[in-house]
């Protein structure tokens, strides 16, 4: 009997947890082994008590040293990483000129400088072990620029970018790097940080569960591909704005315009 993969999931928010019971759930030859991590305690505490079978470990991913403790943590415990799940994150809406420094320079710390940081320490077991697969969470935020989410677009344009490349660099080294771009999530707290344009969200009916997220992710784990776009729908706007911006420029112009005069 094989033994269990070892998985690493960094963000243990809604869906976080969602994707731990998928790990555990899935029909896998053997159970998985899961260490998560997050930032908030009282997060971690929820997990450890609602699964027990998941190793929970505090992190600042914006801290390079809770990085390396948070490798070193899950090596000494489980010997090797299978799979990397970049799943922390963090999105504030707003104009531009309203974000601090400080705002802005977290934002691109957890969204796109801790990934990174995290597969340059993880990617060298992977290379001892000769297999891995690597998650990026992305967002259709990471394809398609929207006004007030300026700096997380260009955090998710930069991680798509990175996983591309990555993908391209480590594949003949056997080892697989995916990104997942996802639309909008209900029942998560990402929405907490919107400050302006409360009007403007992704329909109730285009929202995704972290449940149905959390399976796509074990999907990919399974079955590696380097891009998958959920809800597939999403696939037509990516497509237009990449053809043509100049219409999703008016659409979107139009929308702000409404959204301003109606303030």
């Amino acid at each position: 009997m094989a033994d269990p993969r070892k998985i690493a999931i960094l963000g243990a928010g809604r869906i976080g947890e969602a994707l731990i019971s998928g790990f555990l759930s899935s029909n896998w030859r053997e159970p998985e082994e899961i260490a998560a991590t997050a930032r908030r305690a009282e997060r971690l505490v929820r997990v450890a008590a609602g699964l027990p079978e998941a190793h929970v470990i505090p992190a600042d991913l914006t801290r390079s040293g809770d990085i390396m403790r948070l490798v070193r943590e899950t090596l000494d415990r489980f010997g090797r990483i299978d799979v990397l799940v970049n799943n922390a994150g963090l999105g504030r809406y707003d104009w531009i000129e309203r974000l601090t420094e400080d705002e802005i320079r977290q934002d691109l710390e957890l969204n796109l400088i801790a990934p990174i940081v995290l597969a340059s320490v993880v990617v060298p077991v992977m290379q001892a072990q000769r297999h891995g697969v690597i998650i990026n969470v992305g967002s259709v935020a990471g394809r398609i620029a929207a006004p007030t989410m300026a700096i997380y677009n260009a955090a998710k344009f930069g991680l798509d970018g990175f996983s591309e490349a990555l993908r391209r660099e480590l594949l003949p080294q056997g080892i697989h790097v995916c990104i997942l771009y996802l639309g909008g999530v209900a029942g998560t707290e990402f929405g907490q940080h919107r400050r302006v344009l409360p009007g403007v969200s992704t329909p109730r009916w285009l929202q995704l569960t972290p449940e149905r997220v959390a399976r796509a992710i074990v999907d990919l784990v399974d079955r590696p591909r380097g891009r998958r776009v959920l809800p597939a729908l999403f696939r037509v706007a990516m497509a237009v704005n990449g053809l043509l911006p100049v219409l999703i420029d008016v659409v979107v112009t139009r929308v702000i315009r409404r959204q301003l005069s109606d303030r």
